[in-house]
């Protein structure tokens, strides 16, 4: 109930509170003044929920989340034969690397971005022109925390990247900044405006859930400087001592790992939940736009999940052998993928597949066989978010931010400050948890962290920035040779955004 309140506060309060906002500035006869604006909770709620209703776009096939996951070992989408997912290669291209400046999916990432940003500067500037309270400097401190995740998505992924931090700029002649200055603006932001944020977590106040409070901005901070390397170029160790001060600050927050794994993405994951520090709300009704089990789950699985009438899956995403090989039987994690055949709603019948020999079991298998005309069988699907029968549509909430996260950032800072035996005293509940032994000292370094965050983190949206700050993301993979240079570690500059603004400049290797 809490998080179908927030969607509709979300969805419906925003445009009343927008709309009278807008009429009496323009009206003094209006009900609404500025005056009562500011002073008004509830107003100002509307306000702010109704911006962060644009996350909802994020997990879509093209926007950032899974654009980048796309491009790294967790993630394949293989055309499959018969034509399926073939779209002139595109989906290929992400897990080959050989993504140029038009491809749709990244163009669409970057729309997201930006999209988002120019609403929260039209909401921060609507704001700006009420009489300031402390309400009303709260909301803004609030929406540039959201903003600075966004440009934090922008600079980990695009690298150099213009700045629109205001209505009064023209986009179209605004100039790239670099990556360095975007991380010195998103550092000086988010310790501006993190400490005027509630330090209560969603368990301890319910207002806070699907908002950024100040430990979502400290989460931030700490992945910056984790990060602060790869963005900026620079290679000393400040940021691992900055990042790991600020995990101790969430420390101390009272958030706790879920006893188990998969509460994390549960229908009902809103519920008690003490783990997620930031989600995304999302509803079968409400809030509709997570779809990750649809693009990943065969066709006729329909049956089983009750979308007859609706229609799909889609039969795409997927993970092939050498990912899925880092899960052994006995971790937990490994009941978030469906291998082997599966079974219609009652649990006895088998399903078959679609195919010229509709009589054959399906039975998925980790194998891919080819990266154009795998089988209707090949690679194991995502199943670790909780579908609600007879909704495409999930209800579980997508966690961006996790406790075992902050627990695994520490660990990361430890190692590589050279203290190996402090950083397994962090990874220890996070494999606990999994019902796995904790590394021992003679097998721990750094690869088989970047693996345990593999497993803990798949298709959550990290896997991109881990492998590249781990110097793993252009190795040879299945299908994939080694990547000749390191140029595909950022995204090009769409060739839609440098026609909008010819200011833009284009990351080296690109056209």
């Amino acid at each position: 109930m809490k998080k179908r309140h927030l969607l509709i506060a979300a969805a419906l309060l925003v445009v009343v509170g927008t709309f009278s906002c807008k009429k009496q500035l323009n009206s003094p006869k209006d009900a609404v003044t500025k005056a009562a604006a500011s002073n008004s909770a509830r107003y100002l709620q509307s306000i702010v929920l109704g911006t962060y209703t644009q996350l909802q776009g994020l997990t879509a096939n093209n926007a950032m989340l899974l654009t980048a996951e796309e491009t790294t070992d967790a993630l394949i989408v293989p055309g499959r034969i018969g034509g399926d997912w073939a779209d002139g290669g595109v989906w290929q291209q992400l897990w080959l690397h050989t993504y140029t400046a038009s491809h749709g999916n990244i163009s669409g990432a970057w729309d997201n971005a930006y999209n988002t940003i120019g609403s929260i500067n039209i909401t921060i500037s609507l704001l700006q022109g009420l009489p300031q309270t402390d309400g009303t400097a709260y909301s803004i401190a609030e929406l540039k925390v959201l903003r600075a995740y966004f440009y934090y998505l922008l600079v980990t992924n695009f690298g150099n990247v213009p700045l629109l931090t205001s209505t009064d700029q023209d986009a179209s002649k605004v100039a790239t900044s670099s990556a360095a200055d975007v991380f010195n603006f998103l550092v000086t932001e988010l310790k501006t405006n993190g400490p005027v944020l509630s330090t209560k977590t969603p368990t301890q106040d319910g207002a806070q859930y699907g908002r950024l409070n100040r430990w979502g901005a400290y989460f931030l901070l700490a992945k910056l400087y984790l990060n602060q390397n790869v963005i900026t170029g620079s290679s000393d160790n400040s940021g691992y001592q900055a990042c790991s001060s600020y995990c101790d600050s969430i420390m101390t927050a009272g958030y706790t790992l879920q006893a188990n794994f998969l509460d994390n993405f549960s229908s009902s994951n809103n519920s008690g939940n003490n783990e997620n520090i930031f989600v995304i709300p999302y509803d079968h009704i409400y809030a509709q736009g997570l779809q990750i089990q649809m693009m990943s789950f065969h066709y006729n699985q329909a049956a089983k999940y009750n979308w007859g009438s609706t229609g799909g899956p889609w039969n795409g995403f997927c993970a092939n052998a050498d990912f899925y090989g880092k899960f052994s039987n006995a971790d937990a994690r490994k009941a978030g993928w469906q291998e082997g055949i599966q079974y219609a709603s009652d649990g006895v019948t088998p399903l078959t597949t679609r195919g010229s020999d509709s009589s054959l079991v399906l039975n998925f298998r980790p194998q891919v066989s080819n990266l154009y005309t795998a089988t209707e069988y090949d690679g194991v699907r995502q199943q670790k978010w909780q579908l609600t029968p007879g909704y495409q549509s999930q209800d579980a909430d997508f966690a961006l931010f996790r406790y075992s996260d902050v627990l695994l950032m520490k660990a990361e800072c430890l190692l590589r400050q050279g203290d190996a035996a402090g950083a397994l005293d962090y990874t220890a509940p996070v494999r606990q948890r999994a019902g796995v032994a904790n590394f021992t000292i003679a097998a721990f370094n750094a690869d088989s962290l970047l693996s345990e965050r593999g497993r803990e983190f798949a298709w959550e949206g990290w896997r991109r920035e881990d492998l590249i700050r781990y110097g793993h993301f252009g190795d040879k993979k299945q299908f994939k040779a080694a990547d000749g240079d390191n140029h595909t570690k950022l995204f090009p500059i769409p060739t839609e955004a440098r026609q909008k603004n010819p200011n833009l400049t284009q990351n080296p290797g690109y056209n």
